[in-house]
Order: C-alpha cells, then sequence, then structure tokens
C-alpha cells in the first residue's frame, strides 16, 4: 500500500478538517443474491456531520452503478441479475435537516477561543 500524506477536506459547513487518518473498509452494496462487494479507502474525520460514510465516485463507477437522486435510486449490475438500493425520503429529509442544524447551531469563532 502507498503512503500517502492526507490532506484537509473542505467540510460540509466550509471549514478545513484535517483527517485523523484512513481505513480500507469492504462495502456491500444490495442484498442476498443480488450484492455487490468492493473495498474503498476511506478517511476518518472528526467532525459532526449527519452522514455515516460517503462514497465516493470512484467505488459507484467500479460497481457500475447507475444512479438516480430524483427517485432515490440505485441500481447496479449482479451475477443473479440487477441488484437495487433504494433511498428513504423521511431518512434523507430528516439527515438533511441535521446537517443544516449542526451548521446553525454553530457557536462564533470568538466564543471558541481559549
Amino acid at each position: 500500500m502507498v503512503n500517502r500524506q492526507i490532506t484537509p477536506l473542505l467540510s460540509f459547513s466550509g471549514d478545513l478538517v484535517q483527517p485523523v487518518g484512513s481505513v480500507s473498509l469492504p462495502i456491500a452494496f444490495g442484498v442476498a443474491l443480488r450484492k455487490s462487494m468492493t473495498y474503498d479507502q476511506f478517511l476518518i474525520v472528526d467532525c459532526p456531520t449527519a452522514y455515516n460514510v460517503i462514497v465516493g465516485r470512484t467505488t459507484l463507477t467500479v460497481v457500475k452503478a447507475h444512479l438516480s437522486p430524483h427517485m432515490l435510486l440505485m441500481k447496479f449490475p449482479t451475477r443473479n441479475g440487477t441488484g437495487t438500493v433504494r433511498g428513504d425520503q423521511l431518512s434523507a429529509r430528516t439527515c438533511y435537516e441535521t446537517a443544516l442544524k449542526s451548521v446553525a447551531c454553530k457557536p462564533p469563532m470568538e466564543a471558541m477561543a481559549v
């Protein structure tokens, strides 16, 4: 494995976040016979967010995923036919609202000075 320097990321709130490290993890898309497995390298960050993980375009390309954000649907080929992952409108809305609240409730930088 190549040891690369990890550069800061721009968070959803617009702040620079320094990753703590990285880890390679298996990812399973779908269920039972219509499942696709792959590995991806994830950066570990210490920052509040509504998301547990963000899967990049490179991984979606490896899985040959076709996305329909409007339908909250992802389809991908498997050995046993087309696999699907469906989103949930209520869960998506809750995550979005949580992300907005965490940005809105952020204290001013002057209050954080020690």
